[in-house]
């Protein structure tokens, strides 16, 4: 039974590996000031637990979500008159969790549950000149979105071709285009072009955009 338990976690630490050694690289990993010169935090020894915790999570998020968020947050929704698809009023989880940190109204280090004794608070003291002195992002930083989201590409928006023939249908399959890329495999979120876990392609991009190919998974030229 020792052996298969260590077996098990083995193979468990060598499946996050990949995960971790990605972020670790990117300025996602806050502990870092060499990864992460702009906004870090002084006294951070993890990488992952300004996104996430095993217990004690947030249970009205996904994603063993450990960053606060704030519901009451109101958003300015993208408006366009020649939008034709469906757009809700304020953003799904799916870009939630990212304006959590990029709308500069919480804190990077604000967790539900701090590294070590259970509890929730602030982890480490901000340093980086995209970080205020409470430790949100700063107005100034290129990575403050706000909360006016009109200069945004849209979010929340329920993905429907029918609505509009500039855009490829839906195929039914959640490993092809554009299905691949929506949220819950109905919308469009922030994740549906970013990956927080990965940079290859800069800006956190889930694929290459050269010659716009990213965007044309969606809309046709």
């Amino acid at each position: 039974m020792i052996r298969r338990v260590t077996y098990l976690a083995i193979l468990m630490l060598l499946a996050a590996a990949p995960v971790l050694a990605g972020v670790a690289q990117t300025k996602h990993n806050f502990s870092s000031p060499s990864s992460s010169p702009n906004a870090y935090f002084w006294g951070a020894q993890q990488v992952c637990v300004f996104c996430h915790t095993v217990h004690n999570a947030d249970p009205t998020a996904g994603s063993l979500l450990n960053h606060e968020m704030n519901p009451g947050t109101s958003y300015t929704m993208y408006t366009s008159d020649t939008m034709d698809m469906i757009q809700s009023a304020s953003p799904h989880e799916g870009s939630l969790i990212c304006l959590s940190c990029h709308d500069g109204t919480i804190a990077v280090n604000s967790l539900n549950n701090l590294p070590g004794p259970e509890g929730a608070g602030l982890y480490g003291s901000p340093g980086g000149s995209g970080l205020d002195g409470s430790g949100r992002i700063s107005g100034s930083s290129h990575a403050f979105v706000g909360t006016d989201l009109r200069d945004d590409h849209p979010v929340g928006l329920f993905y429907d071709s029918t609505k509009d023939l500039n855009f490829h249908p839906k195929t039914g399959n959640s490993q092809n285009y554009p299905d691949k890329l929506l949220d819950e495999g109905l919308y469009v979120e922030c994740t549906s072009c970013h990956n927080p876990h990965d940079n290859t392609y800069s800006n956190f991009l889930v694929e290459s955009n050269n010659s716009s190919a990213l965007c044309m998974r969606c809309h046709i030229q």
